[in-house]
């Protein structure tokens, strides 16, 4: 009886490490390659974004498979009260989400075209709001379009896509990853980290963007700037060693509550992908509003 018992409870086990392995599988990674790609480019779970700044650059080619979207026409973020580059609400998100025909169960791998000043965090940006959005199955394509083309040039097409079904994509909220000008003001009573992510001119207050009128950075602030997890400054994401020493020379804990940010949440989406995705920090946030938003409230910059 002992023995059976013994027997019954090793089987259990076994299926729940199965099971457990299987799900593991199921998941996928933050990052994926060009190899990885053109194996599963077509299949009908997966969807392929190319995130670019020209429909025409698209058409003449692309990813096998792949659907286009235009970070700053599409939709992903608007102008609300003077403020440029908002987050749009759930429910407009979510049109836009339809109209590239993804579904809740849809695996989605997003990619740069180019190497432009942004390419990379426009990327990210709409990563973050597929996750802002409850989404946990999507990839980047590491080394982007350029790299694909470079080494799987087989599974690249050219034309536009046909619009082949209706979308019921529906959204589940996950705030936990967004902060807010409140989070920013209890980090900085808890000295806990606050990580500006523009260049090191911007944050010294040398230099500024030209439709800002103020010079400088949010109080108590450090300063990653996101062109510095990028392999040369292109679309390959540096190894976690070069991670880890820039995270040591900043002081930046691995697993803090950490809040990125920028002029208006595009370059810290990056270095939020970094933290959260790439070290596993499940408490770094975003500040999206950032110092546009910080300083539509009148609060003060160093």
């Amino acid at each position: 009886m002992i023995l059976f018992n013994l027997r019954k409870k090793m089987k259990i086990n076994i299926i729940i490490i199965l099971f457990l392995l299987f799900v593991k599988i199921l998941q996928s990674s933050p990052i994926v390659d060009a190899k990885w790609l053109s194996k599963n480019a077509c299949k009908d779970n997966i969807k392929i974004i190319e995130v670019g700044v020209s429909f025409n650059s698209y058409i003449v080619e692309h990813v096998k498979c792949a659907k286009y979207t235009n970070f700053y026409n599409d939709g992903w973020r608007v102008v609300k009260n003077r403020v440029s580059m908002v987050l749009p609400s759930p429910d407009d998100l979510v049109k836009v989400v339809r109209s590239l025909e993804i579904e809740n169960k849809d695996h989605i791998v997003l990619y740069a075209k180019k190497n432009t000043t942004y390419g990379m965090a426009e990327v990210t940006a709409i990563y973050f709001t597929f996750k802002y959005l409850g989404h946990e199955n999507i990839s980047i394509l590491n080394g982007g379009y350029p790299s694909f083309k470079k080494t799987e040039s087989l599974f690249v097409e050219e034309g536009e896509y046909d619009k082949k079904i209706t979308s019921k994509y529906v959204y589940k909220l996950n705030d936990t990853i967004l902060a807010n000008s409140e989070d920013i003001i209890n980090n900085q009573k808890n000295n806990l980290p606050i990580v500006d992510s523009r260049e090191v001119d911007f944050f010294l207050g040398i230099n500024k963007l030209s439709s800002f009128k103020k010079f400088g950075t949010i109080e108590k602030s450090i300063n990653i700037p996101s062109k510095w997890f990028l392999k040369s400054r292109e679309l390959n994401f540096n190894n976690k060693n070069k991670i880890n020493k820039i995270f040591s020379q900043v002081g930046l804990p691995e697993k803090e509550d950490v809040i990125f940010f920028c002029y208006a949440g595009l370059e810290s989406s990056l270095n939020w992908f970094v933290s959260y995705e790439l070290m596993k920090n499940s408490k770094a946030k975003l500040y999206e509003g950032s110092i546009f938003k910080w300083n539509q409230e009148k609060r003060l910059l160093n």
